[in-house]
């Protein structure tokens, strides 16, 4: 009699070496965990090859983030200091309405300015610079508890990073 019992081969994933696995990338087969596995309408990938793929679409350069930036803090901070000098940003309605209206306006400046080139942080940055330029009219003039500022800044980000999203 033949002993028909196979032994199977133990794999690891590449990231994470305490776990054992037999789900493999269906693009470089790579062993994976379930943590490291993205799904994929074809199927699942390791985030290397999600991230690779995903890099085709991103084709700004740092100064693009630069610019982003300063267009973001410099058009915010006017916007801010005259809508708390008019006193329209100071109520939270017309704070939303603004916010949405501004955070599209800026994001098509920006994206004009760019050359519709984007950047894996483009939004981040845009967004982190509106922030900071609401906050710093806000500390100069005074009113920095001003709901309707604030959340005519939240509603800008909000709608800026979706368009860069």
């Amino acid at each position: 009699m033949t002993d028909t019992t196979t032994t199977e081969e133990v794999t690891f994933c590449a990231v994470h070496p305490d776990r054992e696995t037999g789900l493999r990338c269906n693009r470089c087969g790579r062993y994976m965990c379930a943590q490291c596995a993205v799904p994929t309408p074809i199927g699942y990938r390791c985030k290397e090859c999600v991230r690779e793929v995903e890099d085709r679409f991103f084709s700004a350069t740092n100064t693009d983030y630069l610019i982003a930036g300063a267009i973001s803090l410099v058009a915010t901070a006017a916007v801010t200091f005259l809508g708390a000098q008019i006193g329209i940003l100071g109520f939270w309605l017309i704070g939303f309405f603004a916010g949405v209206v501004y955070g599209g306006i800026l994001s098509q400046l920006l994206l004009t300015v760019l050359q519709k080139r984007r950047g894996r942080y483009t939004g981040l940055v845009a967004s982190a610079a509106i922030v900071v330029g609401a906050a710093a009219v806000l500390l100069l003039t005074g009113r920095l508890v001003n709901l309707g500022i604030w959340l005519f800044a939240g509603v800008t980000v909000s709608v800026v990073y979706g368009r860069f999203r």
